[in-house]
């Protein structure tokens, strides 16, 4: 008995000394909270009509899903920190990619993150009215903004992201705050890479310093105004963006303007992109311009989407489309009709059509014109958390 009672007073005395330890740990994680949200999507597919014949069936089934942690905490000062983690292609069929890791500080400054973050070019370029009304998920009844797993969708652009290259790499941007309804951004990375077979996203790197290469010393740069009067929801935004092209790959010079309307359950928007230099990852020195119409239009659980983007290149500019068959791009017609319907909180179900159209003024080399021609339909079901 006495050996038991040594025994507990011993264990006793360990506790107390541990406890300390543990009370003055708290402190650091006390306050922060994580947040864990995503979707899982199914999705059918069938090409209406299509110029490429080299498919073994004209329909499919394919699946997807997107894991994202947030944390975030603020200070008794007022500054708000945080991290973001956010994993997409979680399938059987891939590696997952993580897309978005990233670290930032928020406070009267305005917000600064460091890490794996969409480009301002992004943040502040993108205008697409239907993204505003669909509950869409990561490319599944995204309207013009989806995945094109059946092909197309190789040259309009609805940021200067687009086609670009500048992507999501690693790089620390500032946003300001709010200045009457102005606002501004700007970001830095100081290289950009073309390998998309690692787990940074679409523009991984082997290593530090090099890895498929095609951009350095990137700056993008974005102004704005938001408001509302009357109901009326207004956003108005321009961004420039530059980058040296290395490894045989042309110098990056990317604008874009645009504008965004809501009022009573219906958004509209309107942008131009215009890539002088550094379009399609800094293949060509050929200007691309990109005009996007966008129009979302809700009525409660049920949601409708339409887009248009016209795209017009320069000659000389050797791209070549979807199969490959034409070369040098004269432009491009992408349009897009999506119904999305709110079954329950977080299950989504939708069908859309899209069509496109490229036209080429190459033909196996040769000065004939050609083009490339497909419709598909697309329905599925999402829930998301």
């Amino acid at each position: 008995m006495k050996k038991i009672l040594l025994g507990g007073t011993a264990l006793a005395a360990a506790a107390l000394v541990v406890m300390p330890a543990l009370a003055a740990d708290n402190p650091v994680t006390s306050g922060l909270s994580m947040k864990i949200s995503g979707f899982v999507a199914w999705e059918a597919g069938l090409i209406i009509g299509s110029d490429d014949d080299n498919r073994d069936r004209e329909y499919d089934f394919n699946s997807n899903g997107r894991l994202q942690f947030d944390i975030k905490n603020v200070t008794d000062s007022g500054l708000e920190y945080g991290a973001r983690i956010r994993m997409n292609n979680v399938n059987r069929r891939q590696d997952v990619t993580v897309d978005r890791q990233y670290v930032y500080l928020k406070g009267d400054f305005g917000t600064v993150t460091f890490g794996d973050s969409p480009q301002v070019a992004g943040d502040f370029g993108y205008f697409f009215a239907p993204d505003d009304i669909l509950n869409s998920q990561g490319g599944y009844g995204d309207n013009l903004d989806g995945n094109y797993r059946y092909g197309g969708a190789d040259f309009f652009s609805l940021d200067p992201t687009y086609h670009s290259g500048l992507d999501k790499s690693t790089s620390i941007k500032y946003a300001s705050p709010s200045l009457g309804g102005f606002i501004f951004a700007v970001g830095f990375t100081p290289v950009i890479s073309g390998d998309k077979n690692l787990s940074n996203g679409t523009q991984g790197r082997a290593d530090l310093f090099d890895g498929g290469q095609i951009f350095e010393d990137a700056i993008s740069a974005g102004i704005g105004y938001e408001g509302e009067f009357d109901g009326t929801s207004v956003k108005v935004r321009g961004t420039a963006s530059y980058a040296n092209g290395i490894d045989h790959h042309w110098d990056l010079e990317t604008y874009s303007a645009g504008a965004q309307v809501g009022f009573g359950g219906i958004v509209a928007s309107l942008v131009w992109v215009g890539t002088p230099s550094g379009f399609n990852a800094g293949a060509t020195d050929k200007n691309f311009d990109t005009v996007g119409l966008g129009l979302g239009y809700s009525l409660g659980a049920l949601n409708f989407g339409l887009g248009y983007a016209y795209t017009w290149a320069d000659k000389g500019n050797g791209l070549s489309g979807s199969d490959d068959k034409g070369s040098d791009l004269k432009d491009n017609h992408v349009a897009a009709a999506t119904v999305n319907y709110n079954l329950a909180p977080g299950l989504n179900t939708y069908a859309e059509v899209i069509y496109e159209i490229q036209n080429f003024r190459l033909t196996n080399g040769n000065p004939t014109d050609t083009s490339w021609e497909q419709a598909v339909f697309q329905t599925g079901i999402s829930v998301a958390f």
